[in-house]
């Protein structure tokens, strides 16, 4: 279930940790093959809940369906319904018609085994097998509540977006302009190792209290330009500098050479950059490829734009 906050990015990161582009869209329930190993209730910064996806029918037919499918086949000790979108159907005549249809049927309100859920949109019903809620004990890393604080520090939720928009399963996470370390402690807890660079000493201080609060080990922080990328990460995951604390002078200057360097080191970068610097026309000047972008509002004065880049349009 993709979070209505920005439907296209929670779509969009689920989709390339899947590596895929083949699914169905009904209201905020992504319907796709998994074909991965990864645990997606671990990784997903912008999604709510895992199910397994059982069927799917007219809301005509519902009742016919819900009576013919074996139930037994993902049954297991216990069970409860849950009905959403529609006051048509009530979760206890739901629930005695697949009661009926099980070997051994137990209820169990509180905490099932078997969770089944009903979604009613429009005429379409979609029968799904909970699975997992996505964990959000990230929400306990906001920048406020780490070690060391900068008011300008990414929403954890946000930076493990960006991370998982590159569709890495495991490897070396680069981010050139880490801050106080926000991509770089997310990308360390999701299994990646991580470097990354700050031209600034006291911004190194802070990635490097905050890292080490929560255990990471492998990483490393470096004083360092970010037009000086000598290594080749299988991904470099960054928000560029715009704010009046920003030490670049000329920022699209900046952007420009460090993402025509990026494009020597990397397959896959995703960067964020704000819409007043105009970053399309700044990108057209290098080779990279937009594979996709997205818009987040900050005020009226200021949008964010999330940038995909791929030297392959099919990576």
């Amino acid at each position: 279930m993709l979070s209505k906050s920005n439907l296209e990015l929670s779509k969009i990161e689920v989709l390339s940790l899947l590596c895929t582009d083949k699914y169905e869209l009904i209201d905020n329930l992504l319907i796709a093959e998994n074909m991965t190993k990864i645990r997606l209730e671990k990784r997903l910064g912008h999604c709510h809940s895992i199910y397994e996806f059982l069927f799917k029918c007219s809301k005509k037919s519902f009742v016919e369906s819900v009576k013919e499918y074996d139930w037994n086949k993902i049954y297991k000790k216990d069970f409860c319904i849950r009905v959403h979108g529609t006051d048509e159907f009530t979760e206890r005549d739901v629930a005695g018609y697949i009661y009926r249809k099980l070997k051994k049927p137990e209820v169990n309100l509180n905490n099932p085994k078997t969770k089944i859920e009903f979604f009613f949109e429009k005429d379409i019903v979609v029968c799904a097998l909970f699975i997992a809620d996505v964990d959000k004990s990230f929400l306990k890393r906001k920048a406020h509540l780490r070690p060391s604080l900068h008011p300008t520090s990414m929403h954890p939720g946000l930076a493990r977006t960006l991370i998982n928009l590159t569709g890495l399963e495991k490897g070396l996470i680069l981010d050139p302009f880490c801050g106080s370390g926000g991509i770089l402690l997310e990308a360390g807890l999701m299994g990646f190792k991580t470097i990354g660079y700050d031209i600034d000493e006291e911004q190194i201080n802070r990635a490097k209290k905050n890292i080490n609060h929560y255990k990471i080990k492998k990483f490393k922080l470096e004083k360092k330009d970010a037009l000086s990328i000598a290594i080749k990460p299988d991904a470099i995951v960054a928000d560029l500098p715009y704010g009046k604390g920003s030490k670049g002078n000329n920022l699209k200057y900046l952007y420009e050479a460090f993402l025509k360097k990026a494009y020597a080191k990397t397959d896959v970068a995703v960067v964020m950059m704000p819409d007043f610097i105009s970053p399309k026309k700044i990108i057209s000047k290098t080779k990279w490829k937009i594979k996709g972008v997205f818009e987040i509002y900050v005020h009226k004065s200021l949008t964010r734009m999330i940038f995909i880049l791929t030297k392959n349009l099919y990576h």
